[in-house]
């Protein structure tokens, strides 16, 4: 299992976290997610290559950043 924490700023209220949980859904590779909304951060444990969830996360235009993948 891998554990990447992403950064989104425009994340700070459950309408944002809705959208990307609902962006995310169909990702089969995602295990768990953790929601942060005071430090608009995304913590998603995968057991695949990062590409796939990282660019979904990006196509909603909410100012996100991969901080660490490990």
């Amino acid at each position: 299992m891998k554990k990447a924490i992403f950064k989104i700023s425009g994340m700070d209220c459950p309408s944002e976290e809705n959208l990307i949980r609902m962006k995310l859904e169909n990702i089969d590779s995602i295990v768990d997610q953790e929601y942060d909304l005071t430090n608009r951060t995304l913590t998603v444990i995968h057991d695949n290559d990062i590409d796939q969830i990282d660019s979904a996360i990006a196509e909603l235009n909410l100012d996100s950043k991969l901080l660490e993948n490990e």
